[in-house]
This record gives structure tokens, sequence and C-alpha cells, in this order.
């Protein structure tokens, strides 16, 4: 990895997130890009109450200064040895995420699954979830419970209802590669003597051949509660998953799989894409 991309609100709990992807950037070389989006409103309502800023300019040179505190902390922190920037974007988070991290050319995008509220975020998600299936770059969610170490056991979670992209796999190969992990993978299907299941399967695993890699293929529909079972027997401290695409209609009225898990689980959880 070459590039690794934090986002954060500068709440504390996505600025805990922050200093994983910071020790993350330090053991793997990396160069770390601190990224705060923040809007401004025309109908700036400080005339009549509340501690609001006058101008873009004060907005962007108070939140300018509160993410250069952070990135002086880190440097502190992890040493004069860690290349860290930090950029202030007006304009809505996702979009600004995603221009960041094309023209920065990220190898990986840190966010935490919460901010200031993160009771809500388990209830209704939040903006990392939404990340889930708009990001053009691997994303990893770092639960605020999380404290930094090297990933050993990662669980990787697949659907073999559609065939094996072999560019996303070269993904899980790099980033097992570069952790040095073992990846446990499992797939749940309620057909699983399927022979193109079967199949399917085999092709991962050839895919897999060159990491230490595990493979289970289990009978069921209850997805996620399936995953982190097998992830609590395999002692897993990253979860790994490749989200699928649905239509905008289908996505109205349901939730996928993986954008459940990031709102749900405590391990870290990074989705798997391929780069844009």
């Amino acid at each position: 990895m070459k590039t690794i991309v934090v986002a954060t609100d500068l709440t504390p709990n996505s600025n805990k997130a922050a200093h994983f992807a910071a020790r993350l950037a330090r053991d793997h070389g990396a160069k770390l890009i601190l990224v705060n989006s923040y809007r401004y409103w025309p109908s700036n309502p400080a005339e009549e109450v509340g501690d609001y800023l006058l101008s873009l300019e004060e907005m962007r040179d108070n939140h300018q200064l509160e993410l250069d505190k952070l990135a002086n902390l880190i440097r502190k922190e992890y040493g004069a040895g860690i290349v860290v920037e930090a950029l202030t974007e007006e304009g809505y988070v996702i979009p600004t995420l995603q221009e960041v991290t094309k023209a920065q050319k990220a190898d990986l995008l840190v966010m935490s699954p919460v901010g200031s509220a993160p009771h809500g975020a388990q209830i209704m998600g939040s903006v990392a979830t939404e990340m889930v299936t708009q990001t053009n770059v691997p994303l990893l969610i770092v639960p605020p419970s999380q404290e930094y170490g090297p990933f050993k056991n990662a669980v990787l979670g697949i659907d073999l209802d559609l065939p094996p992209n072999a560019f996303v796999f070269d993904q899980v190969l790099r980033f097992a590669q570069n952790f040095g992990c073992v990846v446990n993978v499992i797939s749940i299907h309620d057909r699983p003597e399927e022979p193109t299941i079967k199949k399917r399967a085999e092709h991962i695993r050839h895919l897999l051949a060159t990491v230490p890699h595990t493979f289970t293929l289990q009978k069921g529909n209850e997805i996620y509660e399936t995953l982190m079972e097998f992830s609590g027997s395999t002692k897993a401290d990253l979860m790994m998953m490749i989200p699928q695409d649905h239509s905008w209609f289908w996505r109205i009225f349901n939730e996928g799989e993986t954008e459940r898990m990031a709102r749900l689980t405590d391990l870290p959880l990074l989705v798997i894409v391929q780069e844009a």
C-alpha cells in the first residue's frame, strides 16, 4: 500500500479510526491523508442565535485548524517518519471522498462506522454504511472499540450465486499478502450441493492458491449470524466482504448483507471492490 485516506468528522469516534489508520500506514510505509468534509449554508443563522461562523473562509479555516491538530498529534505519536497530509474540503461527504480517493490514487479508505451518534448508527446506519455501496477503492470500517494490531485471521464472506470476479479476488490476494494473514473463506448457501455452486467454490480455491486459506461451504440462509459465529470460531480479527450490485429500486426497500455487517459488526470490516 502506498496511500491510505481516512475520513474524519473530528469527533472522538472517527479520530480513533484515524489513529488506527495512522498505525496501519506506519507499518506499511504508506502516506496517510486525513480528510474532513463540511457544508457551508449561505443562509447562515449566525445573526440570530448560536456560535455559527460568518463566512465560508472562517468555516474552512476552523475545520483546517482542527484537522491540522489531529495531523500533528499523529506525527508526534507515531514518529516524524510518517507522511501525513490534512485536507479540508467543502461539500457532501460521499462525493468528496470519491473525488479525493480518485485524485490521490488511494489504495485504501478508512472510516469509523459511527461519529457523534453511535447508537443511531447501529439502528439507522451511517455515512460509512452508505459508503459500502459507493466507494471506488477498498474500504476499511473500524469500530471505535477496536485497538490496532496486526491482522492474523481474516474471514472472507462470499456469495456463490454469482461467478467469482477475478479482479476483485486479486484485491483480496493483495491485502492478504500485505497483512500476512490467513484467509478463512465461507460461503453460506441454501443449495451447496448444486454442481454450479461447487464449481465456483473450486474456482475460488484456485484463485486463492498463493495465500494460506481455508474454505467452508455451509448450508443455510442466515448470513450475518453465521458469519459472526464463524468469525468467533476462527478467532478472526478482520472481516472481508464483497458487496453485490443491486438496482437503486432494490436498495430502497432492502439492506445488503455487507451494509448490515458494516452497521452491526464489532470487527474491522474490509469491503473489497475493484479500484476505479
